[in-house]
């Protein structure tokens, strides 16, 4: 059984929605047109990831003059362009979750490291924005995934204790930071497959959003309904 579970906390690409086929392509668009080329391994580092850590990571494999704004920068646009003009679906399972949360009186916060107005934009184009009492952003922490410090003030902010909140993740480092945040990680991987260590520190991992609310059924009971 779980324990006394008041809030569900979630990741926002990879998870609420397919994003990352877009994100790989734009940032091989944006890195090509600058004369640099990206595998799908080297993307792979970057999921989770936020933009510091992206910076850092990009200048030690490339060197100190790499253009990281410039490259950032038009990366968003032809990855917004692409967006806008083709839709972006959502995952499998997240109205019935989010729904079933709602129904349950459990909290809904977003936590992700994707910038505040895309953030407000991709939940408001979906319809979804206001299942969330609290959405924090890499904007408002200073350390990113897997530091724990965007768990960390999400249950600040909902004034609720860590151990008293699921997290949703489709990265490894998201699971680690939940992880190290105090609270229960479940991980529906998206392209990042969980290593052994990684199945260690998450509670849960299941195939798809789909899974969860027939899991959550089993593990609260009927104990926090109300």
């Amino acid at each position: 059984m779980l324990p006394n579970i008041r809030a569900a906390i979630f990741d926002m690409d990879g998870l609420l929605f397919d994003t990352e086929s877009i994100a790989r392509w734009a940032w091989k668009q944006a890195l090509a047109s600058h004369g640099y080329l990206m595998s799908d391994d080297f993307y792979f580092e970057f999921v989770g990831r936020d933009l510091s850590w992206r910076e850092k990571f990009l200048k030690q494999r490339y060197g100190g003059s790499f253009p990281f704004e410039s490259v950032t920068a038009q990366r968003i646009e032809i990855g917004d362009r692409r967006e806008l003009q083709e839709g972006l679906p959502l995952k499998a399972g997240v109205l019935d979750l989010l729904r079933w949360l709602n129904d349950f009186g459990i909290v809904i916060a977003l936590a992700t490291g994707t910038s505040r107005h895309r953030t407000i934009r991709r939940l408001t184009n979906a319809g979804i924005l206001q299942y969330f009492t609290t959405i924090v952003t890499s904007e408002d922490v200073a350390q990113g995934k897997p530091a724990p410090d965007i768990y960390l003030e999400t249950s600040r902010r909902i004034n609720i204790a860590p151990v008293e909140c699921l997290v949703f993740e489709d990265s490894c480092v998201g699971i680690e930071a939940a992880f190290s945040a105090g609270m229960y990680p479940i991980m529906i991987p998206d392209i990042e497959k969980p290593s052994p260590e990684i199945k260690c520190l998450a509670y849960q991992v299941l195939d798809s959003l789909e899974q969860v609310c027939e899991f959550l059924e089993q593990g609260l009971g009927t104990g926090n309904r109300g």
